[in-house]
């Protein structure tokens, strides 16, 4: 076996051990996602809805990719070995990434809507209805790649999808659930909300120095849709989570695209060809997507209201806990004689 195989293997497991970290601080982050924009503040905003479905997918995802392929790196992968597990976990996974993707998706829909003065806009993304919507999304999601366990089955004692024509359907289906749709939804919207916001803000303050009467303010006050900094900051953290997500998750439509080619044309591969397609696709599918999952806490604390939340989320925690330990100190004690 040659160094390169070798050194390509050393670098994996050691990704590997690193994916372990990175649960341990995903969980976290997202749990603590959910308990900033789950406040009562910010609990009946559509964005914070669609961002807390998206960190408990995210926790989900991380858990069920995750755990399995640290196992797999000390023992015999369990895929391997049994042909429904083989054909379940890559189509879970596929499906759990697809709702992420697409909660996102909508955040930045929910985030144009709220910015909108279409009232019908803003009416249609009221809370009742975005509830319902996160609950419709995750049906839909494991209908759309119901092609994976069928395609996928054992082949010399792998598992794997790669053959052929199957292998070129995959890579572009990959090629729009996780770049094409997505992203082009995701920057559309969030530059008609960028444009939104501005008109909002240009309208908010007098242009040119005029003059505006109190009269004409009380007037006005009814036209303009209001513009609150807790809304504008979580446009802001929508915007970096975009940035955030085409970084890490563009790299694999790529690659999904150049194996399925590769296949397609055939030809022998080298040992170490073979070694190297196999570790880009590991870094592209496994550590990327899931380092995106374990990221989002760290993109939303770029944002001071997020961190301002954060704050008080653990003060109210910490007094919640103060006053349960005193409810119990000072419980009376019955003494029978």
């Amino acid at each position: 076996m040659s160094s390169t195989i070798n050194t390509l293997a050393l670098i994996q497991k050691c990704l590997t051990i690193i994916l372990g970290i990175l649960l341990l601080i995903g969980i976290i982050g997202n749990i603590l996602n959910c308990l900033v924009f789950l406040r009562k503040k910010l609990r009946s905003n559509p964005c914070s809805i669609f961002f807390v479905a998206a960190s408990i997918t995210n926790i989900i995802v991380m858990t069920y990719y995750i755990i399995p392929t640290i196992y797999s790196v000390y023992n015999s992968p369990l895929e391997n070995a049994d042909l429904i597990y083989c054909k379940i976990r890559l189509y879970i996974r596929n499906a759990l990434l697809v709702i992420s993707r697409t909660y996102l998706s909508l955040a930045c829909i929910a985030c144009y809507a709220q910015s909108s003065r279409n009232v019908r806009i803003r009416h249609f993304f009221r809370p009742k209805i975005v509830l319902r919507i996160v609950f419709i999304v995750p049906i839909i999601c494991f209908i759309i790649p119901l092609h994976i366990p069928i395609l996928t089955s054992i082949q010399n004692g792998i598992c794997s999808m790669w053959a052929g024509a199957a292998a070129l359907y995959h890579a572009i289906y990959i090629c729009f659930v996780a770049a094409i749709i997505p992203m082009t939804l995701m920057i559309v919207f969030s530059l008609l909300a960028y444009r939104n916001l501005r008109e909002m803000l240009h309208n908010v303050h007098p242009v040119n120095n005029v003059i505006v009467t109190q009269e004409e303010r009380l007037g006005q006050h009814f036209e303009r849709m209001p513009l609150h900094h807790r809304d504008r900051e979580l446009s802001k953290m929508l915007f970096i989570q975009i940035i955030v997500y085409t970084m890490f998750t563009i790299c694999y439509p790529f690659q999904t695209i150049y194996n399925a080619v590769t296949l397609i044309i055939g030809g022998s591969k080298s040992d170490e060809r073979a070694a190297i397609e196999n570790f880009t696709l590991f870094v592209t599918s496994s550590f990327l997507l899931n380092f995106y999952s374990a990221a989002s806490f760290f993109v939303f604390l770029t944002s001071s209201a997020f961190r301002k939340g954060l704050r008080k989320t653990f003060i109210s925690i910490c007094f919640r806990h103060l006053r349960v330990h005193n409810r119990r100190q000072t419980r009376p004690i019955f003494a029978f004689t």
